[in-house]
């Protein structure tokens, strides 16, 4: 039915409906009640995955419509991790932002083309992203708007490694608080402080990170915020795993889960578990930390988040490294990778490849070695910061005393007699297992491919002189380098 062809009460009630539903819907959007705000389009929009009902409305409604379904379908795919979602929603929003180009409304152009950034961001195309935050940073008019999107705008930087940078968008943004008068603003905007402190890492920026936490769930409890009060509990506990204060990050972690779980939102609860494993790992409770990030992984590859998947993976590379896993850890370190440099995040890319560096120098072969270092390399790039080289350098050195190891076994032959050879090489590569393992005669055993018992009775025979003094290694531990985002 065309538009001239609608009675004017119809059209006039159909105009008056859409807007209030448009309100309503972007209020719960902003506090976190997705299927709230889905609800409150009624018959706007009935089934995720169609486009709503738009065609009976004026332009500047149809435009109104079509950014709060574009908006609310990114979020929800994300929660929901729904295949396809971000393109769907990207189209609709492109449209709503070509609409309000046309009718000079530069502000809600400006609102439009911030979700529309943070569908990219999503899908892992962060200049993309940035590039769409920036032009819409330049249209936007009101405090309101260019509050929302300097600190919208921080996320890529946070999650591109560029934590200077997103502090300073976020500096940018504070001249507008004193403006804005809504809570949930204010959360967000320390929230993403909270996150580019403790990505910097180092004491003092992790307790001002938590400062920076405590200020933003404040300001979400009283907006009434749930969703985003449980995201800060989980950013809490993953600043209290950096810490090393495991018992407190798990109380809040727990909390964070239970918050998810009731809003049915399995993209964050994957997240959640992803930071639980981090937990157990610190704590050496292997087991349950495979089975944490296991959970996390197959939820996060059903969605269109291709870096939280990236980092899930790293993470459950550190675990099979923890646990004498090697060939596990490689695999798992290697898709990580793979996954990183498919979606554009060369940064989570090269993250992987140090951390098996780190975690695995002394079991990888020669090629191995300079194969990650050289993958490292590249993926840092040009734009590296100065924490990024003095991963890369420390990892050099990795690679340079392993190398020097693997050679070094050539030109220590002993002569001598053939059973003299072997047991002089069989106890370099027992000695070589026990350092990996810290010492655990189990992980020696299970690298080596031997009983527990078994080697047990070489070192109490025929090694026992050669081996006796062997002593558990100190354990150093690597700094995570591994990001928080908003969940």
């Amino acid at each position: 039915m065309e538009l001239s062809q609608i009675p004017r009460d119809k059209r006039e009630w159909l105009e008056w409906n859409a807007k209030v539903a448009c309100e309503r819907a972007r209020e719960l959007e902003r506090a976190g009640d997705y299927e709230g705000a889905r609800a409150a389009l009624g018959k706007l929009w009935t089934r995720i995955g169609d486009r709503p009902a738009v065609d009976e409305l004026t332009p500047e409604t149809r435009a109104e419509v079509l950014l709060r379904v574009g908006a609310l379908f990114g979020w929800l795919g994300g929660v929901k991790q729904i295949p396809g979602a971000q393109e769907f929603a990207r189209d609709l929003l492109t449209e709503s932002i070509t609409l309000f180009e046309s009718l000079n409304l530069r502000d809600k152009r400006a609102e439009a083309m911030t979700d529309l950034a943070l569908c990219y961001w999503r899908s892992g195309a962060q200049d993309d992203g940035r590039a769409l935050f920036q032009q819409a940073l330049e249209t936007a008019q009101t405090a309101e708007t260019k509050l929302r999107t300097l600190t919208s705008a921080s996320t890529v930087e946070i999650s591109s490694g560029r934590f200077p940078e997103a502090l300073a968008l976020l500096n940018d943004a504070a001249e507008f608080l004193e403006e804005v008068k809504d809570e949930a603003s204010h959360g967000c905007y320390h929230s993403q402080r909270g996150s580019a402190y403790i990505s910097l890492g180092g004491r003092e920026n992790l307790d001002q990170g938590l400062i920076e936490y405590s200020v933003a769930s404040m300001h979400f409890a009283n907006a009434g915020h749930v969703r985003y009060q449980a995201r800060v509990e989980n950013n809490l506990g993953f600043t209290l795993v950096e810490m090393g204060r495991t018992t407190e990050a798990l109380t809040h972690l727990d909390k964070a889960r239970a918050i998810f779980v009731s809003l049915k939102d399995s993209g964050s609860v994957a997240q959640v578990n992803e930071t639980r494993a981090r937990v157990f790992l610190a704590e050496k409770r292997l087991a349950e930390a495979e089975r944490a990030i296991l959970n996390a992984i197959t939820v996060l590859e059903q969605g269109d988040d291709a870096s939280l998947l990236a980092e899930a993976l790293t993470t459950q590379g550190s675990i099979f490294a923890g646990g004498g896993k090697y060939e596990n850890a490689r695999k798992a370190f290697q898709r990580a990778s793979e996954v990183s440099v498919a979606a554009g995040e060369s940064h989570l890319a090269a993250i992987a490849q140090l951390r098996m560096l780190e975690e695995m120098g002394s079991v990888l072969s020669r090629e191995e070695l300079l194969s990650a270092y050289r993958s490292a390399d590249q993926y840092v790039g040009d734009r590296a910061s100065h924490f990024e080289l003095e991963r890369l350098r420390n990892c050099r050195r990795i690679v340079l005393d392993n190398i020097e190891d693997l050679h070094g076994i050539e030109g220590k032959l002993i002569g001598g007699t053939l059973e003299e050879q072997k047991n002089h090489f069989e106890a370099r590569l027992i000695a070589r297992a026990l350092e990996r393992g810290n010492g655990s005669i189990t992980r020696a055993a299970r690298e080596l491919g031997v009983s527990h018992s078994g080697l047990l009775k070489i070192l109490d025979g025929r090694q026992s002189k050669t081996l006796g003094g062997v002593r558990s290694p100190k354990r150093v531990r690597h700094k995570s380098w591994n990001m928080r985002r908003g969940v």
